[in-house]
């Protein structure tokens, strides 16, 4: 990743911006966010973007590595997991 892509993902409403990301990369992105965060608004429109760049298969590893993500995230927020310095 480009230093100005990493910094684009640190700012609010900036991930979306075409001139910084590829097509895959920004339905990857929408994707991400949606599952890690709101998981019942992923639309068939979502996965379909996803298909159109990646196969079956990319697209189950991508799901799962999100969700074990999202799982690991709240278990340690959940027991207020300290962060090692």
């Amino acid at each position: 990743m480009r230093e100005e892509q990493i910094e684009a993902l640190k700012q609010p409403g900036t991930r979306r911006r075409a001139d910084l990301f590829s097509a895959v990369e920004l339905a990857v992105l929408r994707f991400t966010d949606l599952l890690a965060t709101y998981p019942g608004s992923v639309q068939q429109s979502d996965l379909d973007d996803l298909d159109a760049h990646l196969d079956a298969d990319q697209v189950y590893e991508l799901c799962l590595a999100i969700a074990t993500a999202s799982w690991t995230a709240r278990m340690s927020d959940g027991l207020q997991t300290p962060v090692p310095e």
